[in-house]
């Protein structure tokens, strides 16, 4: 597999504290990954992104992007390649209408008008928004407004999306949407997904989990291995996914095969064990 990002030995202590808020961290990150690193407040999932996006600049250690160390005098051109969905998408909302909204970052790109054009009508219907694109981006509603905000960041066209906390403002079902659609992007635009979440249940369509702790990994592993951890999950401050609990309770009366079953995996095994009877 190719290697988009390569973080290695990396450090950061903000001015105003005594406690590194990233320690020694390596990481290497896919092309065409999608990867969620997980953890709670305070364990350094947000500094990471900073320090990746080039935010804040790490006290020592390297980050390679695309094969370029990340310097002062490359960093602007590192970012294009990076777009960032957060979690709320009003903070990103600078136009008048959606298609302003979605054509600010090209704007700043310089690019010609009719190209723009072009581009913003290519990002909406990219994300099935093409018939808001002259409404104005209050009166949409939260899951659209997010449409919105991930249009804005494929007109740029990067080969890597950082959703930082991007869905944990939606219901269930628009959370679903949103995780469904970067899914579908992801495959078509061959991009790199790297999900920042508190949540271990927004994880579920990632192909590797990284949990932070202390501005540490403390595990790296496919999701089944992650949430096979169920309740020492905890000690990192995450939530057991609901269907380990679940599974925890079934298991007191009814036997189940070993290790962690999706929500879809428990349903077949207890319709098996009710149909056998």
């Amino acid at each position: 597999m190719e290697k988009i990002i390569s973080i290695e030995n990396l450090n950061y202590t903000y001015p105003e504290s005594k406690k590194p808020a990233i320690k020694d961290l390596s990481l290497d990150i896919y092309k065409n990954e999608w990867l969620s690193i997980v953890g709670k407040n305070g364990s350094g999932k947000s500094t990471l992104t900073k320090l990746i996006d080039g935010l804040i600049e790490a006290s020592s250690g390297t980050i390679t992007i695309a094969g370029q160390v990340i310097n002062e005098e490359n960093i602007w051109d590192a970012r294009k390649r990076i777009g960032i969905i957060f979690q709320n998408p009003d903070h990103q909302f600078v136009g008048a209408t959606v298609e302003d909204d979605v054509a600010f970052g090209l704007e700043n790109q310089g690019m010609p008008r009719e190209d723009m054009i072009k581009e913003v009508d290519r990002a909406l219907a990219l994300v099935k928004m093409s018939d808001f694109k002259t409404r104005d981006p209050q009166s949409l509603s939260g899951g659209q407004k997010q449409r919105v905000a991930i249009a804005g960041v494929l007109a740029t066209k990067p080969q890597i999306i950082i959703m930082d906390e991007s869905t944990s403002m939606l219901d269930p079902d628009g959370r679903k949407t949103v995780l469904d659609l970067v899914q579908q992007l992801r495959k078509q635009q061959d991009l790199t997904i790297i999900s920042i979440t508190h949540d271990i249940e927004e994880t579920e369509l990632s192909q590797r989990i990284v949990v932070l702790n202390d501005g540490q990994i403390v595990k790296d592993g496919k999701p089944v291995d992650i949430y096979d951890l169920g309740s020492n999950l905890r000690k990192y401050g995450l939530e057991e996914p609901f269907s380990s609990k679940l599974m925890s309770i079934i298991r007191v009366t009814e036997k189940l095969p070993e290790g962690y079953l999706s929500e879809e995996e428990l349903k077949q095994q207890l319709w098996k064990l009710h149909s056998n009877m």
